[in-house]
């Protein structure tokens, strides 16, 4: 089992982050072959055209931005092609773990430095930077027609996470995927309730992603806890004696070579590369919810590239760039125009159904209190 983080190194995190915070690769130059701009649309105060266009000037004399996130090498590479080719703009990136970018920037932000232009958050953290007093509205900075339609998007609206602030917006909300079975290991139809995981036969061979650290893992222990199940069935989960790991690649990686027969709490993306890849992986198809996770944009205060932040935005809320998001991410995106032949059948929502949301206000604002007791429950579990 991978023992939980110490306090003492979570303190060397937080300290020593600023001082690595410029290591995430940076895109080589390429030529540019010409630009689209982003012409304005109507939310909140509409920009004139020509202030647009300072603004997109503005954006290629700073050159290029700084994106803090945990998207993968696939997104990044689109996004930095179509970045660098339609606006002249290259693309950096810190990628990391939610919790680790979340203490990185808190810490840069304590000192004094700035480097995130923007940045992707789990709603695991969004009460930690609603508090933290470092982000600024985007509503008025959303400009593009096609992304201020409320037609474009789910539920026929832009799906804000404060809708009175207007700081945090979501971009992608999946089925999410609570468990994954190697198919050489596990019959299909053999799990088919939560109940069919506390088989004897699963003591001991059981992966979880650790829940003792936001993420997927503790989500998903807070939803059967609070609303898929209860209590009684997490400390039942327990006494089968999951191993816990936090790494997002190495859970699905063992779970490929058959160390493992069952990985609960994966993270979907890491899933569907290797699916890709032929690995012999199948999502089970238990009762579950809707998840935003990380797919949420917030655009801190004082950034360095202000004017590229905003061409970015734009461009990655359009339906190009969802598509490009989409496709490499595995996630389904929010607007209602991005194409989901190319994902998992069993991520995309299907007409008609009423899912539990994890991202409605009310849970949202109980989320702390009950992500903390998921934590305290397998930290005991971690510590026997």
């Amino acid at each position: 089992m991978k023992r939980s983080l110490t306090i003492i190194a979570a303190l060397f995190l937080l300290i020593s982050s600023a001082a690595a915070c410029g290591s995430g690769p940076a895109v080589t130059e390429q030529p540019v072959s010409g630009s689209t701009a982003i012409k304005p649309g109507t939310s909140g105060k509409p920009v004139p055209e020509q202030d647009w266009e300072r603004i997109l000037s503005d954006a290629r004399k700073e050159g290029s931005l700084t994106f803090y996130s945990q998207y993968g090498n696939d997104w990044q590479q689109s996004v930095s092609e179509a970045m660098k080719q339609k606006y002249g703009i290259t693309m950096q990136f810190v990628t990391a773990s939610t919790g680790e970018n979340t203490a990185r920037i808190l810490a840069e932000y304590q000192r004094g430095i700035r480097i995130a232009d923007a940045m992707a958050i789990s709603t695991s953290v969004l009460k930690t930077f609603q508090t933290s007093g470092i982000l600024q509205p985007l509503e008025k900075e959303l400009t593009l027609p096609e992304v201020t339609d409320p037609k474009a998007w789910y539920r026929g609206q832009l799906n804000w996470l404060d809708p009175d602030e207007k700081t945090t917006i979501s971009w992608r909300e999946n089925v999410n995927v609570p468990l994954v079975i190697n198919t050489d290991q596990v019959k299909p139809g053999e799990l088919q309730s939560w109940d069919d995981v506390l088989n004897p036969r699963w003591k001991g061979k059981l992966l979880l992603n650790d829940p003792t650290s936001s993420g997927g893992g503790q989500l998903l222990m807070v939803n059967l806890a609070y609303k898929l199940k209860d209590w009684d069935f997490v400390r039942a989960l327990l006494r089968q004696e999951p191993d816990l790991q936090r790494d997002d690649r190495l859970l699905v990686e063992w779970l490929a070579k058959g160390k493992y027969p069952i990985l609960i709490g994966p993270r979907n993306e890491v899933v569907w590369s290797f699916v890709k890849a032929g690995a012999p992986l199948k999502n089970a198809q238990l009762p579950t919810y809707t998840s935003v996770g990380d797919g949420n944009i917030v655009w801190p205060k004082n950034g360095p590239h202000p004017n590229a932040a905003r061409v970015f935005i734009n461009y990655f809320l359009s339906k190009e760039g969802q598509t490009a998001a989409s496709r490499t991410t595995g996630h389904h995106s929010l607007r209602v125009d991005v194409p989901t032949d190319f994902l998992d059948p069993g991520l995309v929502r299907q007409p008609g159904v009423n899912y539990i949301s994890t991202s409605d206000k009310s849970f949202l604002d109980a989320q702390e209190e009950m992500r903390g007791e998921v934590a305290r429950v397998f930290r005991a579990y971690l510590s026997k």
